[in-house]
């Protein structure tokens, strides 16, 4: 009965000194170092063409979509602050994040300047936030295949294109010439769709970024 006692007294103990204890992931989506970084001249444009504001909760990744919510746990104070993706970099070996001064303040690395952390992937936008087209800003991309002077040739792709479940669009440029364009094509349908016109023999396409079909 006494060694019973003795074990219920323990588990009683470590309950009440644990209860109050911030259980900290172990497992993170990207570990490594992060840093900060400023504008120069202040006020310059991130990545995603917004206005760096060295007091926002935003942060640099190298690959991560633009718009992703990030938890950064600083490994070296338990700390943690949430940041969005809204640019690139850093671009030096072993860094995974740069921060805004900001944040980094949040996490009280300001004055060390780098700090080993681990990534906790919070929300992934479907749709890049990004103020650009540029091709993989968006989520969304054309395809230019051509300028065409014959419009029977220009009707019968149109149809063709169509009937393969693509959107095509007609713009009329100089005067008389008709160009072709494919329309809304979504990320995870970029690879495929190009598989498919390379088989139609069409090698000499354009690629551009393309805004959202609700935008």
């Amino acid at each position: 009965m006494g060694r019973l006692l003795a074990i219920m007294v323990f588990l009683l103990s470590a309950t009440l000194l644990f209860a109050d204890t911030e259980v900290v992931p172990t497992a993170y989506d990207e570990t490594g170092l992060a840093s900060w970084y400023d504008s120069d001249p202040d006020g310059n444009l991130t990545a995603n063409g917004e206005r760096f504001d060295p007091d926002a909760m935003k942060a640099a990744h190298k690959s991560l979509p633009f718009g992703t919510v990030v938890r950064v746990h600083d490994l070296h104070n338990h700390m943690s602050v949430e940041v969005t993706i809204n640019d690139r970099g850093p671009y030096v070996d072993g860094r995974i994040i740069d921060l805004t001064p900001g944040a980094a303040r949040k996490i009280d690395m300001h004055e060390r300047g780098i700090s080993p952390v681990g990534l906790e992937i919070l929300f992934t936008p479907t749709v890049p936030v990004s103020n650009y087209n540029r091709p993989g800003d968006t989520g969304w991309y054309m395809i230019q295949i051509g300028t065409f002077a014959n419009l029977q040739r220009v009707e019968q792709l149109y149809a063709k294109f169509h009937d393969l479940g693509f959107k095509p669009t007609l713009e009329i440029v100089r005067g008389s010439l008709v160009r072709l364009t494919l329309r809304w094509i979504r990320e995870e349908e970029k690879e495929s769709s190009m598989r498919i016109l390379e088989s139609l023999g069409f090698t000499d396409v354009l690629l551009r970024g393309d805004v959202s079909p609700l935008h």
